[in-house]
C-alpha cells in the first residue's frame, strides 16, 4: 500500500498491509540534514526538501507542513525571537488586555508573517509526494493561539474576570485558524490537523473545554471538511482523559493520544474512531533503541485486536532525538 492508501484505510477501520506509523517529525529533520533550524522555519523550499529527506529517509506514513507554536501568532503581531538551532519564542505577546483583540484583523496567508512559508511548504509537499503520502497542514487551535496573543497565564484569568470577552477572543482565533487551514487545503493538504496543548486537562479542566473550546472545533472541522473533505486530525497534547468521550463531537477523524493517556483507556472512550499515540517524547532523547523497540511492541499487541490505529509518539520527536530510536520505532 501507498503512505496515503495506509492512513486513509486506518482512519476508516480498514484492513492495512502494515500498522501505519507517523514520526511527529518537524524541527529534527533540518538537524538530520545539517540545515540551521532558522532557514528551515523561514523558507517553504527548505522545509519541504528537509521533510520529504527525512520521510524518505524513515519511511514513515506522512509529512508535514509545520514550522513552530508561534507562526500564527507572529502573523497577528506578537515579537518573537529566533536562534539558529531552536524554535522562537514570544518576546512581546500582541494584546496587552483581552479587550484589545477587536484592533486585531485576520492575516493572510499568502502575505502575513510567515504564514505564505508553510503554504509554500504544502504546494512543494503535495507535487513530490502527495500521489504517495499523506500531506498534512497543521494550524494552532484556538485556545493555544490566543495565549501566545495575550499570555497563558493572563487568559485563564479571563475565564473568570471577562468570561464574555473570553469567548469573543476564541471566536476570533478560530476565524483565523480555519482562514489558514482553507489555504493549506487549497495547497494541496490531505490532512487539516488542529494542534491545541494548551485545551488539555493539564490546563483548563473539562467544563471550560466543553463550554468554550468544543464549539469552536466543532465549527472548524466542519468548515473544513464542507472546503475539501480532507482526513480532519485532533492534536490535543497532555492529559486529555477527563475530556475523551467529547472528542467525536468535534467530527474530527483522527484523535492524537499522548503518553499521559493510557491507550487502553483510549480505546475504550474512543472504540470507533482512529487514535495516533503514544510513545513518551521524551524517550528518544532519553532512552535506547531496545527500550522503543519494547514500547513499541507492546503498543501494538495492546492493540493488536482493533483496526483504526496508528503508531506514532504522543506528540513531536524532539530536536534533540537520537536519530537510531527514531529508525528503532519505523522498523
Amino acid at each position: 500500500m501507498k503512505s496515503f492508501d495506509r492512513i486513509t484505510a486506518a482512519v476508516r477501520f480498514e484492513k492495512t498491509d502494515r500498522m501505519p506509523v507517523f514520526s511527529h517529525i518537524y524541527g529534527i529533520a533540518a538537524r538530520i540534514k545539517q540545515i540551521p533550524l532558522k532557514d528551515y522555519l523561514n523558507s517553504g523550499e527548505l522545509l519541504a526538501i528537509c521533510q520529504l529527506e527525512a520521510w524518505r529517509r524513515f519511511g514513515y506514513d506522512g509529512v508535514t507542513a509545520f514550522a513552530d507554536n508561534s507562526l500564527e501568532a507572529e502573523a497577528l503581531g506578537s515579537k518573537l525571537s529566533y536562534n539558529d538551532d531552536a524554535y522562537p519564542h514570544i518576546d512581546q505577546y500582541c494584546l496587552n488586555d483581552i479587550h484589545d483583540w477587536k484592533t486585531l484583523s485576520i492575516p493572510d496567508p499568502e502575505k502575513d508573517g510567515r504564514m505564505p512559508v508553510i503554504v509554500e511548504a504544502c504546494r512543494l509537499l503535495k507535487d513530490q509526494a502527495g500521489d504517495e503520502t499523506a500531506v498534512v497542514g497543521t494550524v494552532q487551535g484556538p485556545l493555544t493561539l490566543a495565549g501566545q496573543l495575550l499570555g497563558i497565564e493572563k487568559l485563564i484569568y479571563c475565564i473568570v474576570d471577562h468570561p464574555e470577552e473570553f469567548r469573543n477572543l476564541l471566536n476570533f482565533t478560530t476565524r483565523v485558524m480555519i482562514n489558514f487551514g482553507k489555504s493549506l487545503l487549497k495547497a494541496g493538504a490531505h490532512v487539516i490537523h488542529i494542534f491545541d496543548p494548551s485545551s488539555s486537562c493539564s490546563v483548563i479542566n473539562r467544563a471550560v473545554f466543553k463550554e468554550y473550546i468544543l464549539p469552536n472545533l466543532i465549527r472548524a472541522f466542519r468548515e473544513f471538511k464542507d472546503d475539501g473533505d480532507p482526513i480532519c486530525w485532533l492534536n490535543i497534547t497532555g492529559q486529555t482523559e477527563p475530556i475523551l468521550d467529547l472528542f467525536p463531537e468535534t467530527g474530527a477523524d483522527l484523535f492524537n493520544i499522548d503518553y499521559l493517556v493510557p491507550i487502553s483507556t483510549a480505546m475504550k472512550k474512543l472504540p470507533h474512531h482512529c487514535i495516533n499515540g503514544n510513545i513518551k517524547p521524551f524517550s528518544f532523547i532519553s532512552e535506547d533503541e531496545r527500550t522503543i523497540r519494547r514500547e513499541a511492541k507492546d503498543i501494538l499487541e495492546e492493540t493488536s485486536h482493533r483496526r483504526g490505529f496508528i503508531l506514532s509518539p504522543g506528540c513531536e520527536v524532539p530536536l534533540e532525538s537520537k536519530v537510531g530510536n527514531i529508525e528503532t520505532l519505523i522498523k
